[in-house]
C-alpha cells in the first residue's frame, strides 16, 4: 500500500512538472519565425534537430545577390513545441517527468488493465490487446524499421535535452537493433500461444516492455525537437499527447502480461 501511495505521488509530481514547464511563457509563444537583420520575418526550417544553425541576410547594397552567412552554428531552430529552446534544466525536467509518468503509470495500471482486457467480450479491441494481436503489431513495427528511412531522423542525437542524451552509436545501429528485437518479441508471442506456455508469454512481455521504454526517447524527441515521422507530416501537441497516452496503455498492458 505504501509503495502504491509513493507511486501515485511520483505520478502526480511528474504530470505537474510537465504541465508547469510546458505552459511557461517562453513555450506558449510557440515561435514560428525570427526576424532577419532586414527586419522581415522569414520561416525557419522545421526539422527540429538539436544544433541546427539559422542564417540571416547580412547588410548589402544589393540584397538579391548577397550570400547568407551563419549567425552561429550553435543556435537552435525552435521546434513547434518550443521545448528545445528552453534552458537545459527545463528540458531535462520534462525528460525525467515524462519517464517518471511512464514508469509509475505502468506500475499502477498493469493489473487493472490486464483484468479489464481479460474479461472483455471477444471483439477487435480485446483481440488487439491479447498476445496474438500484440505480436502482429510488434512484428509489423519491427519490419518497418528496415523500410522507412525516416526512423533515423527521430533518433535523438548526442547532446539533446540540454546535453543530457549521450548514448553512443549511430542512428542506423539503434534503428536496426530495435527493429530486430521487435520482430523477435512479436514472434515470441505467437510461439508462446502455440505452445500454451504462460511463462514464455511472461518472458516476451517483459522483453517488449523493456524495449518499449527503451525506444520512448525517440517518441519524446519528436515532441520536444520537432522531428517528423513520416517526413513532412507535422504533429500538433494534441497528437503527441494522444501518442503518449497510447504508450502508457501499451506499457501497462505488457506489464500486466508479465
Amino acid at each position: 500500500m505504501r509503495l502504491q501511495i509513493i507511486s501515485i505521488l511520483i505520478l502526480g509530481i511528474s504530470i505537474g512538472t510537465v504541465s508547469l514547464i510546458v505552459t511557461v511563457p517562453t513555450l506558449s509563444r510557440n515561435i514560428k519565425s525570427f526576424p532577419t537583420n532586414s527586419g522581415i520575418a522569414r520561416p525557419l526550417r522545421q526539422r527540429g534537430n538539436f544544433g541546427t544553425a539559422r542564417f540571416s541576410q547580412p547588410p548589402s547594397s544589393d540584397p538579391e545577390t548577397a550570400e547568407p552567412s551563419p549567425i552561429s552554428l550553435n543556435e537552435v531552430v525552435p521546434s513547434p513545441s518550443g521545448v528545445n529552446v528552453l534552458p537545459a534544466w527545463q528540458q531535462q525536467s520534462i525528460f525525467f517527468a515524462c519517464f517518471g509518468t511512464l514508469a509509475t503509470s505502468t506500475y499502477l495500471l498493469s493489473a487493472p488493465l490486464h483484468s479489464l482486457f481479460t474479461y472483455l467480450p471477444t471483439s477487435f479491441f480485446s483481440i488487439v490487446w491479447h498476445p496474438e494481436g500484440l505480436g502482429l503489431i510488434f512484428i509489423l513495427a519491427g519490419v518497418s524499421h528496415f523500410f522507412v528511412e525516416e526512423f533515423k531522423d527521430i533518433y535523438p542525437p548526442r547532446g539533446a535535452w540540454g546535453g543530457l542524451w549521450q548514448l553512443p552509436g549511430s542512428p542506423e545501429f539503434h534503428v536496426n537493433w530495435t527493429g530486430v528485437f521487435e520482430i523477435l518479441g512479436g514472434l515470441g508471442f505467437f510461439l508462446s500461444i502455440s505452445n500454451h506456455n504462460p511463462q514464455l508469454t511472461s518472458t516476451f512481455s517483459a522483453l517488449l516492455l523493456g524495449l518499449s521504454i527503451a525506444v520512448y526517447p525517440a517518441n519524446l524527441y519528436m515532441f520536444t525537437h520537432g522531428a517528423e515521422l513520416p517526413k513532412g507530416i507535422k504533429m500538433d501537441n494534441g497528437g503527441h499527447a494522444g501518442r503518449f497516452i497510447t504508450q502508457l496503455v501499451l506499457c501497462a498492458v505488457l506489464g500486466g502480461l508479465i
